[in-house]
């Protein structure tokens, strides 16, 4: 009695319920025998005749109050196990034991592609560790972008990263090649501006027509675009309200428009504030007027690009010590592009000499840019007529 009831409480949940049913089929099978020996066309649900057979019925199946006769257990076990064991063998069919599975030996053949693994990239602090997984970063570098100089830029390395060349980036390419960019430019072009990649194709095109309908021919636009490779990633609403600003401030036509646009297109697309400021200095700080102010732009716009400390610096040096009038200095803006040192150094040693002469009207006249321009040597030679050990014996003596 007591080992029966161990084993009933020891057994898990699936063994209970196959012992179970085989309990219910065993007594249905000896009672439906009995039913049929009473009464053979009887039905087993008919077996409501005779109480102590119900009764008996209701007992037997209440597994835990009855007591189960040791041989009769035993022929449980026995049934369960088989059926256990049949169930195993199914699992067994699955395959999914360790002792199914065929794992390959380190010196076997292996005839599968792998070429697709490979090690995960980590964070990098340059462009050079994906070099030769990324097709992308060859084509690049085959172009002759210097990519280095951008891998400070997070966000574009990881966007050139995540584009397929031919399919995202070489549509930029022809694109640039049909506005006259020659094919060996193409490299430095998208070092210095590789942010074009991000720009819509549609609205590169709408930029360019802007330009044709405001008459730019082709060559203009090529000279454009190759002087200033960052002028398409402005919409045409800046670039329209830049060249406004400066016809309307400067008193421009149509023709000079563009020529200043020509000559230096990085003025148009230069910082608003410093270009107001340079315009303030030139007008109010130095006293041109208008129409000088219209001349010198045409002539030097870098003037409005350089720091107005040194504009002002030179113009003083020019306007006051060498007597310079505004009128000539209008007519000669890139003296304001020198330094103010250099400018005094020269026209010191040319007081020295008595050649500082800057009236075209009169003899030995020196024309400013000159004065400026060329080597120690070539100033020497051509202007100040002595030697280049003169010259450096005199700047040693005003140090």
């Amino acid at each position: 009695m007591w080992s029966i009831r161990c084993y009933v409480s020891l057994s898990n949940a699936k063994q209970i319920k196959v012992i179970t049913n085989i309990f219910k089929k065993q007594f249905l099978s000896k009672n439906r025998n009995i039913n049929n020996s009473i009464n053979p066309n009887a039905h087993f649900s008919t077996i409501e005749s005779k109480p102590e057979e119900r009764g008996y019925v209701e007992k037997a199946l209440n597994l835990e109050n009855e007591v189960i006769p040791v041989q009769s257990l035993q022929e449980t076990q026995s049934n369960s196990s088989d059926w256990i064991q049949k169930t195993i063998t199914n699992v067994d069919d699955l395959s999914i034991y360790d002792e199914y599975i065929k794992l390959p030996k380190a010196l076997d053949f292996c005839n599968e592609d792998i070429s697709h693994i490979g090690n995960y990239q980590l964070p990098s602090y340059n462009i050079a560790k994906y070099a030769n997984s990324s097709e992308t970063i060859q084509r690049l570098i085959k172009l002759g972008v210097k990519l280095y100089e951008h891998e400070t830029d997070v966000e574009l390395m990881e966007f050139l990263l995540s584009k397929d060349f031919e399919k995202d980036l070489f549509p930029y390419i022809r694109f640039l090649h049909d506005c006259g960019v020659p094919g060996e430019y193409l490299g430095e072009f998208f070092t210095k501006n590789p942010y074009l990649f991000k720009v819509d194709m549609d609205d590169l095109h709408t930029r360019i027509r802007y330009l044709r309908f405001h008459q730019f021919n082709i060559n203009m636009i090529k000279t454009i675009i190759c002087f200033n490779p960052k002028w398409l990633n402005f919409s045409t609403k800046i670039i329209d309200t830049r060249l406004g600003y400066f016809q309307t401030t400067f008193c421009l036509n149509g023709k000079e428009v563009r020529q200043l646009t020509t000559k230096n297109s990085k003025l148009i697309t230069y910082k608003m504030n410093h270009i107001r400021e340079n315009t303030f200095v030139v007008k109010e700080l130095m006293g041109f007027n208008r129409y000088e102010m219209k001349a010198i732009l045409l002539n030097q716009p870098k003037i409005w690009m350089k720091c107005k400390k040194n504009i002002i610096s030179t113009f003083d040096y020019a306007h006051n010590e060498m007597k310079l009038s505004h009128e000539f200095i209008s007519s000669q803006p890139y003296v304001l592009l020198c330094r103010k040192r250099r400018l005094e150094q020269r026209h010191k040693f040319l007081e020295k000499l008595g050649r500082a002469q800057y009236d075209p009207t009169k003899p030995m006249y020196v024309s400013l840019i000159a004065l400026i321009g060329g080597t120690n040597d070539q100033f020497c030679q051509n202007v100040a007529k002595t030697s280049t050990e003169t010259f450096d014996s005199y700047l040693k003596s005003i140090m």
